[in-house]
């Protein structure tokens, strides 16, 4: 029998690439995807879920997910958020909450999208989210657990993002410096990171439960 797989937050940039890989490809025979609003995509796999992020642990267990593959692709912006509590709200509880709720339906495999720079210590408010939550995740004690940490993100999104669009400006003159040792800080397709996320998903964990992809990793994946 083919796995299940969850996604939490599918309607961002990187969560539409995943779903389209997830249903599109053979490994899995349904996949659950949990929103704040109802997607447009139909599918003979997919089943939708509409929920709030601050309301997952009154979900019922989903039936199927045991031993199934779980993805949190959620994230925002210090700027798209409005305030650093509302940051921590989407890239901390709400990853958090994604986390346990996936653990709740019994998934083996949890992978999640976090950032280049992620460091509980950090100075920086954003990298420290970032490494906090990681280090939360991994408490929640997952078999298998897989961490991205991208640079820069780039690909078409729902809203504009300036610093990003100025980072890649800036990196692609820069591009002759990402092979003398800089790769990690290139950015990365929105479409790479999905399909890293996927392809690894399938990959053999035995020897390691829990996985960090840094940035220049998932360029060369």
């Amino acid at each position: 029998m083919q796995k299940q797989a969850l996604i939490v937050g599918a309607t961002g940039a990187v969560g539409r690439e995943l779903l389209k890989l997830c249903l599109e490809g053979n490994r899995y025979e349904r996949v659950t995807v949990i929103a704040r609003r109802p997607i447009s995509l139909e599918h003979e796999k997919l089943e939708c879920i509409e929920s709030q992020f601050d309301a997952l642990d009154g979900l019922p267990p989903i039936d199927g997910i045991m031993d199934g593959d779980a993805f949190c692709c959620l994230g925002t912006t210090l700027k798209a958020a409005g305030s650093e509590a509302a940051f921590r709200e989407v890239d901390f509880d709400f990853v958090l909450n994604s986390a346990r709720y996936a653990k709740k339906c019994g998934a083996r495999q949890f992978s999640m999208v976090s950032a280049l720079g992620a460091n509980p210590d950090s100075g920086s408010f954003y990298n420290r989210t970032k490494g906090e939550v990681e280090a939360a995740v991994v408490a929640v004690g997952f078999p298998a657990l897989r961490i991205f940490r991208p640079s820069l993100l780039k690909g078409e999104r729902d809203e504009f993002r300036l610093g990003e669009e100025i980072g890649n400006w800036v990196s692609f003159l820069l591009t002759p410096l990402f092979y003398l040792g800089l790769r990690k800080y290139q950015p990365v397709e929105i479409a790479k990171l999905a399909s890293v996320m996927y392809l690894s998903a399938d990959d053999d964990q035995s020897s390691d439960p829990q996985y960090v992809f840094e940035s220049d990793e998932i360029q060369s994946y």
